[in-house]
């Protein structure tokens, strides 16, 4: 998980009819899983797709988020996992992997 997405997630808790819950289910998972920084090789990256998402004409400005943390996958050859498929479907060289 990318610390990026981490506070992503972490916005959302509060959201859901179960807040509790869903900041202890976050919590077990923050206990197992690594948190991959946003760093230089990150911020470059990111900065790469979003010029070439840009100069295909596709919208860049209202999910920079989604492309930090779409360019932190890249960068450590991972695979995203996302509900939101419809973000980052476009990027190039992320591999992704739709979630229910």
């Amino acid at each position: 998980m990318s610390a990026v997405s981490l506070m992503e997630v972490s916005q959302g808790v509060g959201r859901g009819p179960f807040p509790q819950d869903d900041a202890a289910a976050l919590d077990a998972l923050l206990a197992i899983v690594r948190i991959l920084a946003f760093d230089i090789a990150e911020a470059r990256r990111s900065a790469d797709l979003r010029e070439t998402l840009r100069g295909q004409g596709r919208r860049v400005s209202s999910r920079a988020l989604d492309l930090m943390i779409a360019a932190t996958a890249i960068e450590h050859d991972l695979i995203l996992v996302t509900r939101n498929v419809r973000d980052s479907r476009d990027v190039p060289g992320l591999v992704l992997y739709a979630s229910a």
